[in-house]
């Protein structure tokens, strides 16, 4: 299993097998970074464009799409030329070989325009675990004091989500985080040093090679 980080919440997953899944390319991410990359399939977590964003869906073109009845909604008749999947919290998809688990997770206080669902997803592929916290500002979603995960990918920009105390004190309470990877700090870059110094102080895992 190869993660490649894109900006702000953006990842790309590539099996071993070849399949791609990709989850909230966003706004903050040009769509020429995105020339060459058709992935087979794609979700998104929430409709704020810095996750869900039409022009970086018909750049990349998935052959299915997952959203929650919120993005489908803004969608309307917007011609695209993926197959759409509606997806809902609680829902445990097969795409492919990759096992998905989406969980709801709490936006906190400060979202003016609060989206009805925002998902975490756990992933499970190729005999390893992600778990991808989402726009996570309060603990929320599944429990994981008895989760073992190979890679967590957490936010740390603060205001909308964990900031950095709240992410280290959260990825404390797994059972087992084997990578910790930052996310969604790409509008308060000097969150990501702060959370990398804590990191540090606790002696945990940070995946540099995934750090942009």
């Amino acid at each position: 299993m190869k993660l490649t980080k894109f900006e702000q919440s953006g990842m790309l997953l590539e099996t071993t097998s070849g399949f791609t899944l990709m989850w909230d390319i966003g706004s903050y991410t040009a769509l020429e970074k995105l020339a060459g990359i058709n992935p087979d399939s794609m979700l998104v977590s929430h409709i704020h464009g810095d996750h869900f964003s039409l022009e970086c869906i018909k750049a990349l073109s998935p052959k299915v799409l997952y959203l929650n009845e919120e993005c489908i909604e803004a969608i309307g008749v917007e011609p695209l030329s993926s197959e759409i999947m509606r997806v809902k919290a609680g829902d445990e998809l097969l795409i492919d070989d990759i096992k998905v688990t989406a969980f709801d997770v709490d936006h906190g206080p400060n979202v003016k325009l609060r989206p009805k669902e925002n998902f975490g997803l756990f992933i499970e592929a190729d005999g390893k675990t992600v778990y991808f916290a989402g726009d996570m500002f309060y603990e929320s979603g599944i429990e994981v004091s008895n989760l073992e995960a190979d890679v967590v990918l957490v936010p740390v920009g603060g205001f909308y989500t964990f900031g950095p105390k709240e992410a280290i004190e959260f990825i404390k309470k797994f059972k087992r985080a084997t990578n910790i990877v930052p996310i969604h700090y790409d509008n308060a870059p000097e969150k990501l040093g702060e959370f990398l110094a804590l990191a540090e102080k606790e002696s945990l895992p940070i995946d540099d090679v995934l750090v942009s």
